[in-house]
């Protein structure tokens, strides 16, 4: 038995006595091995730079930006010599393989099969093995392969190949950021992998840098916002080479995608140009043949029919759908019947948070005695638990570990969960309403059944088109109208003063071979993104703009990513937050990754910053003149304010960063280092830092850009016409999947789920697979408009003259009821839908249940129609 100690007085307990147990550990450990002794730890010091006289928060040295220790000012405008360095070609990695005289891959050597066994496998799956020889032979590829099919394997091997001829690395660009730290884990020992994304500390990600500098990672992985945002990877000078860059979840590359990301538009801008990367591997389990044309063409892959296969559903799935009026009562009958009474490991998805809440405790209550154990004997601790993003992490990861574990039979989750699942022996998967897309089906079903063993999937369709209502409204909220459209473009590019008049040859546009900006027709606009058509010389060589993303928002009326809690736009919930801010708007950043990737080049996005900065000096203006004499920028500023303020009397002073970096043709960063540096001053003698007792802070959020500020109205009109031309393509072609996707399972579906309690109706599942690996066979080419047509309304909805007297009699109303407001048409059609909006939000337009979600049956595009003639009535 231990022996008990008694102390007088106050003694240590719980968290203290680990922390000094904790703090002994290191001690011994500092005198065992050094490097643990001799560190100061004192209330009063800074532990970023170890001074005295400061706390790390008003540490002089920026947390995103690099050190400022030296002495001496830093020179404001770049100088010639720093220039954005391009991997030369002396640390380029060059292919393992060459090809053959007519191009032929190499056959696979025996070191390919060598390092196949290193990692635990004993045979290639199909088309890993040509996948593999096409990446070691410096060649891009795309592969399309099912989910849990192998995909990680074909960069895994490469990779491993790469390192061992000579240092270098291989870069996974991935979405899923809450898995990248279990992706880590789960490689091979072989393989020595980090990450990066936003969610890592200073102190972290400068660890891993250092790691990457010495060559001690083989695989690097990294969300697209940490590569294309501030701050990700250092230049490419400062890394080992890269041997080639993996986009996993390559569909996102693609504007015809179900699960389209507009950060994945300039990954591959940023990996050729900063990075130097020239061989790109492509990996997604769900992709059309559109969709992966599309990818091919950012990835610049030669088009390979064997690479670019379907998605097909597995052969030991058995598929089944229902319409039952009452869901949650046909859940509870189905999950007693004979069919699913034994299954251990069952996944249900729910396109709502609260619905997988809801279940979760239904299943809980009904359900718990009415299992016995499945065929592996096990019996879970926990019936069900739900899943989602609005849980917290810690949460998340115990109800995966149950999961995962066996001691949890039931998961019901919103598509958040499953991402990278490695659980083979999944035996259900059930779907509780439409999914948006066949992508997503086929995604969630594949996660069941991976051991082979048969495993089963069942839908839930709403009789009445409810479920594809809801889905129907989550599109046209992404949407916008053409005057949101030209709001922005007002905003990009907006007249500036370095030209006063543009020459004759440019006005005519017929000068030197080059010809003005076409027309953009609706039909066409998909097409333009990889036409190549060189764009009109330019006077103006483009101005620096920031557009603060609030009053963007606020000014455009476009909806935040997170505006309807519950449901994700992109499918991911919640796995990747953004680096800089918790909610970008999707819809403006599309559209100007849009202008960017534009063959005339019409912008350049540069990383998202804050703009407002504000300065207090508490000497008073004294100490204000003072500071301006040795920093530059608070020089020019107050020059810039004189004729407005003399600032004879003023302590302060607030000003447009961006403004003012562009009216002196500074860098930002250099800019925003100097004015941090005006809280400290160094002692003359001892040059050490003391504070000055001066506050910089920085505010409001913005996109930051580069535009050109001599566009014509032509040009500009031009512009709108091809955004809105994309905005409209993108809507029909996301209503017309929902339309097929509804079709589809509706010809399959059961009117109740009685046939589907004992077993399985083979015919109709059949059926069903060979409508999936149709869709993802054929050659789409422009999808059927989503909206109705003169034969009759969209599924789910009404006939429009069975109730345009009244919808137009609602909107006289809701108009004179808020004669202050100035509502658009597509405003009012959205409140009938009950889509909220930053100038329309649903707390305050939710409350008014006359008008709210009270036309959800009715064609949105119709609602958007009466609502326009209504306004141009009343403004008469």
């Amino acid at each position: 038995m231990k022996q008990k100690h008694y102390v007088r007085g106050r003694a240590l307990r719980s968290r203290l006595l680990r922390k000094q147990a904790w703090k002994q550990k290191w001690r011994k450990k500092g005198e065992c091995f050094g490097g643990g002794g001799a560190t100061v730890t004192t209330k009063e010091s800074c532990f970023l730079n170890e001074q005295f006289d400061h706390w790390a928060a008003q540490c002089p040295r920026p947390a995103s930006e690099e050190d400022t220790d030296a002495v001496g000012p830093e020179p404001l405008v770049p100088s010639p010599q720093p220039v954005p360095e391009v991997p030369s070609l002396d640390p380029t990695v060059l292919p393992l393989y060459s090809l053959g005289p007519s191009g032929q891959l190499a056959e696979t050597p025996a070191e390919v099969f060598q390092a196949l066994e290193q990692l635990g496998h004993q045979a290639f799956r199909p088309g890993q093995e040509r996948a593999v020889m096409r990446i070691l032979s410096g060649i891009s590829t795309l592969l399309v392969l099912p989910t849990g099919a192998g995909k990680s394997l074909c960069y895994q091997l490469p990779a491993l190949l790469y390192s061992r001829r000579s240092p270098c690395l291989t870069l996974v660009v991935s979405p899923l950021l809450s898995l990248m730290d279990d992706q880590v884990s789960g490689l091979p020992p072989c393989l020595k992998a980090a990450c990066i994304h936003s969610g890592m500390t200073r102190k972290q990600r400068e660890s891993v840098l250092q790691k990457i500098r010495a060559a001690q990672v083989h695989v690097l992985m990294l969300t697209p916002e940490a590569l294309v945002g501030a701050g990700g990877l250092p230049p490419a000078a400062q890394l080992p080479p890269v041997a080639f860059a993996c986009i996993d979840e390559a569909h996102c590359l693609s504007q015809w995608s179900h699960n389209f990301r507009p950060c994945y538009l300039r990954v591959c801008k940023v990996l050729r140009e900063r990075m130097g990367v020239h061989c790109f591997l492509g990996l997604t389990a769900t992709a059309t043949r559109r969709t992966a044309s599309d990818v091919a063409q950012h990835l610049a892959v030669a088009e390979e029919p064997d690479l670019h296969g379907p998605a097909p559903v597995p052969t030991n799935l058995h598929l089944s759908v229902s319409m039952d009026r009452d869901t949650d009562q046909a859940l509870l009958t189905l999950l007693q019947g004979k069919r699913f009474q034994n299954l251990d490991s069952i996944i249900i998805y729910c396109n709502r948070r609260e619905d997988t809440e809801r279940i979760a405790a239904l299943l809980r209550t009904c359900l718990h005695a009415a299992w016995v154990p499945g065929s592996g004997g096990r019996a879970p601790k926990t019936t069900a638990e739900a899943y989602h993003a609005g849980m917290c992490s810690r949460e998340r990861r115990r109800v995966q570990r149950a999961f995962m574990q066996g001691q949890l039979r039931v998961v019901v989750a919103t598509v958040a969960f499953g991402m990278g699942l490695d659980r083979p022996d999944v035996r259900a998967v059930l779907h509780l309403g439409l999914p948006p897309s066949f992508e997503s089906y086929v995604q969630a079903v594949g996660r069941a059944g991976r051991d082979g063993q048969p495993a089963h999937c069942h839908l839930f369709l709403q009789p009445q088109g409810e479920d594809l209502r809801e889905l129907r409204r989550h599109v046209h909220a992404d949407s916008t109208d053409f005057l949101a459209v030209k709001r922005l473009v007002q905003r990009v590019f907006p007249a500036c003063t370095c030209t006063c008049t543009r020459p004759p040859s440019e006005q005519e546009g017929a000068v030197g071979g080059e010809r003005p900006v076409p027309k953009y027709p609706p039909q066409e606009a998909e097409q333009l993104s990889h036409q190549a058509a060189p764009g009109p010389r330019r006077v103006c060589m483009g101005h620096e703009r920031a557009l603060p993303i609030q009053l963007t928002v606020q000014a455009l009326d476009m909806p935040e990513e997170g505006e309807e809690p519950g449901v994700s736009h992109r499918g991911v919930e919640g796995l990747s937050p953004r680096p800089l801010s918790p909610a970008l708007p999707p819809a403006i950043e599309t559209l100007l990754c849009y202008l960017e990737l534009h063959p005339h080049h019409w912008l350049e996005l540069l990383a998202t910053t804050y703009t407002h900065c504000r300065l207090n000096c508490p000497g008073g203006p004294a100490q204000l003149q003072a500071l301006a004499h040795r920093c530059p920028p608070l020089a020019v500023c107050l020059a810039q304010q004189l004729p407005e303020d003399p600032g004879q009397g003023s302590s302060s002073v607030e000003f447009d960063m961006v403004k003012l970096v562009d009216s002196m043709g500074w860098e930002l960063a250099s800019v925003r280092r100097a004015l941090c540096q005006l809280q400290w001053d160094h002692e003359p003698r001892t040059g050490v830092r003391r504070g000055t007792g001066v506050l910089v802070e920085f505010s409001e959020l913005a996109f930051h850009l580069r535009s050109p500020g001599d566009l014509t109205a032509e040009e500009k009109d031009q512009i709108c016409d091809f955004l809105y031309g994309r905005v409209q393509a993108r809507e029909r072609q996301a209503l017309a999947r929902l339309r097929r996707t509804f079709q589809a399972f509706h010809s399959v579906a059961f009117p109740s789920c009685g046939p589907c309690l004992e077993q399985q109706d083979e015919e109709r599942s059949t059926r069903l697979k060979d409508l999936l690996g149709r869709y993802f066979e054929e050659e789409e080419g422009q999808e059927p408009g989503g909206m109705e047509d003169a034969q009759g309304p969209e599924p789910g909805q009404a006939r429009l003259q069975d109730w345009e007297d009244q919808v137009r009699c609602d909107i006289r109303q809701f108009l004179s009821l808020r004669p202050e407001e100035k509502f658009s048409s597509r405003a009012v059609a959205r409140i009938f839908h009950g889509i909220g909006s930053p100038c329309y939000p649903a707390q305050v337009y939710g409350q008014d249940r006359r008008f709210w979600r009270k036309y959800l049956h009715l064609s949105f595009h119709a609602l958007v129609g009466l609502a326009t003639e209504e306004l141009l009535q009343v403004a008469r």
